[in-house]
């Protein structure tokens, strides 16, 4: 009796997730990891499917705005990578999974205060502007300042996606299926 199975692990785990997720679940997969540009040809690979299925699938992706179609400036045709919006919505969202509004929002209070203390300290209004004028600042502080400013933006965002979450859940409560005001043509 012959073992059909694959050899390496690799190979398996590999047949596996290709027999347990669709072409369009897997190219959302990949998608989820493109930060760089990448083309249809090395999508669908990664993918396991055919370009033609591959792109179908990023067209939508595209449409929905969780990647951007991009040109390379010395290739032919269209390429894909993550929208950086996507992956604030994601962020976002992780944060809202693991902590309540209150205390996000006393955490979007600390953080706008060691901004400030940071924009104090070096007459500056970023890590950006304080090295441009030279501000005698060390590598660890420059990272802190910086981690801190994208943190404050990242639960900013949260904030944002929670109050407007609550905001849908409002209105397909009340059955308003009305366009938000300002929102249409």
């Amino acid at each position: 009796m012959t073992d059909d199975r694959p050899a390496d692990v690799n190979e398996r785990v590999t047949e596996e997730w290709k027999v347990d997720t669709s072409p369009g679940e897997r190219v959302r997969t990949v998608m989820k990891r493109t930060y760089d540009p990448q083309s249809v040809a090395t999508i669908a690979e990664r993918a396991l499917t055919s370009e033609t299925t591959a792109r179908k699938h990023l067209t939508v992706l595209a449409e929905d705005g969780f990647v951007e179609a991009v040109s390379p400036p010395d290739e032919r045709g269209t390429w894909y990578k993550r929208a950086p919006r996507s992956v604030v919505l994601e962020r976002a969202q992780q944060i809202l999974d693991s902590v309540d509004v209150e205390m996000l929002s006393a955490r979007v209070t600390e953080l706008r205060e060691t901004v400030r203390e940071f924009e104090e300290q070096t007459g500056a209004e970023s890590p950006r502007d304080a090295a441009i004028a030279d501000a005698a600042l060390d590598a660890a502080t420059m990272t802190e300042w910086q981690t801190a400013r994208r943190n404050l933006k990242l639960a900013r965002a949260a904030l944002a996606l929670a109050d407007a979450t609550e905001a849908v859940e409002d209105d397909t409560g009340s059955g308003d299926r009305s366009e938000p005001a300002g929102l249409t043509g």
